[in-house]
């Protein structure tokens, strides 16, 4: 209850890595499942599509994800996907289609405990209504930059998203990367908070209470390419979602 908490009280709340790794379903005592796990999940962003709405170098998936009440996960394109315009002023308004994530990583062990996870924290926060009212997003990112070809996000400069709760996990972070520092700000003119993601499963979580952002990607030599891998879940009242 501590990260949900602290969520409540002041908009954010960073998770370390490590908590992740002490979920049973994660397997992290089995180190030969953990890790052919993990290899299985990284290897996803390999077979990511360069995003065709907005510039930034990024790559990739998309699912939204729905619960039976025997607590099963079912993933698919249920809705539109599409932002409003006074949330992402660069492609808000715009119906996006991204392709669907395939099964194997829907279904991977490490994926599934961390959505299983990121819906008990939601319900425990309680502030946005029950599971059955709520679309959520899973969306796989890539961020591949080169010295002359920095990557970065749509928005690019501190914001609020359409979705009520939004979970950043990291997966990877190469060595030669610069940025990727997230930003906290009560309001666009004051920053409050700088941290960064460096552990495997190190996550951010944040609502509407906070502007937030990522500082875009650079790579520290030329010739190289940074990269910065992520999966977003995503929790939104469909009632915001049809306004």
């Amino acid at each position: 209850m501590e990260y949900v908490n602290h969520l409540a009280a002041g908009g954010y709340a960073f998770i370390p890595g490590s908590y992740y790794q002490t979920l049973p379903d994660v397997n992290y005592a089995n180190k030969d499942n953990f890790l052919s796990e993990l290899e299985q999940l990284k290897l996803a962003y390999e077979q990511l599509t360069l995003d065709p709405y907005s510039a930034g170098n990024r790559w990739r998936g998309y699912a939204q994800c729905r619960r039976n009440p025997q607590g099963e996960l079912s993933f698919g394109h249920f809705t539109e996907y599409k932002q409003t315009k006074k949330y992402n002023p660069d492609t808000g308004g715009i119906v996006r289609h991204y392709p669907l994530l395939p099964e194997n990583i829907t279904a991977n062990r490490l994926m599934q405990a961390i959505l299983q996870d990121d819906i008990a924290f939601v319900e425990a926060y309680g502030r946005i209504g029950p599971m059955e009212e709520l679309s959520v997003g899973i969306h796989l990112f890539r961020y591949e930059a080169q010295c002359d070809a920095p990557a970065y996000s749509s928005p690019v400069w501190l914001h609020k998203d359409d979705e009520d709760v939004v979970f950043v996990h990291l997966i990877h972070a190469s060595a030669n990367m610069l940025g990727g520092d997230n930003l906290i700000a009560p309001n666009p003119k004051n920053i409050e908070r700088v941290l960064r993601l460096e552990a495997l499963f190190d996550t951010l979580v944040v609502n509407h209470d906070k502007y937030h952002a990522v500082t875009p990607i650079g790579c520290r030599q030329p010739g190289e390419t940074a990269l910065r891998d992520i999966i977003l879940v995503t929790f939104q009242r469909t009632m915001r979602e049809a306004a």
